[in-house]
């Protein structure tokens, strides 16, 4: 990734303008063609420093009210047949295998959302079952203070 590739995600990390052809309007913010705006994200994708180009769903607004951080102990044996079967839910939308503890025996840990805390539990319940792992605490949020995604920073 080259300097003009780090201020193409740079501008392009606060999301696309909203006009007829945003794709233009940020290439030209840029000083570049869009042509080249493109091949340029065109390649990031393929090289795989960029993985996806998406909209970001308000999920409060959309009715999604509940999140529950549920952190399972897992043997580390069974680890990938956990996650395999975790990532086929919908409502589970990070899951990651982290380092345990003798404070804190637990080892993957998955963000599941839902309409309520009944949903994340049925989710949960259901993970359970398909998977014998019955080792758990869910961890409900009760309120939001940041969230945001991985950015680049602007060279100061």
């Amino acid at each position: 990734m080259d300097d003009v590739d780090r201020r193409i995600i740079q501008v392009l990390q606060d999301g696309l303008p909203i006009v007829s052809e945003p794709y233009a309007q940020a290439a030209a913010d840029l000083g570049l063609p869009e042509e080249e705006l493109l091949g340029r994200l065109h390649a990031m994708l393929e090289r795989g420093e960029v993985r996806r180009m998406g909209a970001s769903v308000a999920h409060r607004n959309a009715g999604i009210k509940a999140n529950v951080m549920c952190v399972w102990r897992v043997p580390p044996d069974q680890v990938e047949s956990f996650a395999r079967e975790a990532v086929r839910f919908d409502a589970i939308t990070h899951c990651y295998d982290r380092a345990a503890t003798p404070e804190w025996p637990y080892n993957v840990y998955a963000m599941i959302h839902g309409r309520a805390e009944a949903d994340c539990q049925a989710v949960i319940r259901d993970l359970c079952q398909r998977t014998g792992q019955n080792d758990y605490v869910a961890l409900l949020s009760t309120r939001e203070f940041k969230k945001t995604w991985t950015r680049l920073r602007r060279a100061t």
